[in-house]
């Protein structure tokens, strides 16, 4: 389809037909987004410096390092590939998040092919029965913490855009589609240790 199904701040994603006749998501990067979050992330690095010029208790230099990778690495859809696999692997068996299948034989490093999953906006559930709400906040919760606490794997861009509800008339708010890998971060034992003591003590 040449109209795109939904746009981000690096790409947009158009819905199409494989030769099998499956639906896919093709997530096609922008021209020229490698050059464009370089000069983005000078300007933050420009920015990051006068506020530690004003304020020089807090030291900006690690969190903008840190932004720096993270964008850097949404730039490779092959890596994202691979984080989507992942996710399949660390939430097989978790009936309400749904995973998209990766086509790597159609995609490269600025276009991911994906299966496409069906389902509706998140926000359109904000009026849904108490009992579907609680339903799809169960799937938020188990989409988080269950990566997190048992491998130590943090998606890191939890906006609207990234989740679809899917389900039925019957029983709709089933669970959540999570659709977007690009930021990733994995953590040691010890980080996730130590975020676990702090649940428990709160």
């Amino acid at each position: 389809d040449l109209k795109p199904s939904a746009a981000a701040s690096l790409g947009q994603v158009h819905r199409a037909i494989g030769h099998d006749g499956a639906t896919l998501a093709c997530k096609l990067q922008y021209p020229d987004m490698k050059s464009a979050v370089e000069a983005d992330l000078k300007q933050l690095d420009v920015l990051m410096a006068i506020h530690r010029r004003f304020n020089p208790v807090i030291d900006t230099r690690e969190a903008a390092k840190e932004i720096g990778a993270r964008v850097r690495e949404e730039l490779d859809y092959r890596r994202e590939a691979k984080h989507a696999a992942l996710y399949r692997y660390m939430l097989d068996g978790v009936d309400e998040v749904r995973v998209p299948g990766v086509h790597p034989e159609l995609s490269t490093e600025r276009l991911l092919t994906m299966d496409w999953l069906d389902g509706d906006k998140l926000l359109s559930f904000k009026t849904a029965p108490q009992e579907v709400r609680d339903r799809i906040g169960v799937a938020m919760f188990k989409a988080w913490w269950l990566p997190f606490s048992r491998f130590g794997v943090i998606h890191g861009d939890p906006h609207l855009g990234n989740y679809t509800v899917f389900g039925s008339k019957a029983t709709p708010g089933e669970g959540i589609n999570l659709l977007d890998y690009g930021c990733i971060r994995i953590f040691p034992p010890k980080f996730v240790g130590g975020v676990v003591d702090l649940y428990e003590g709160l």
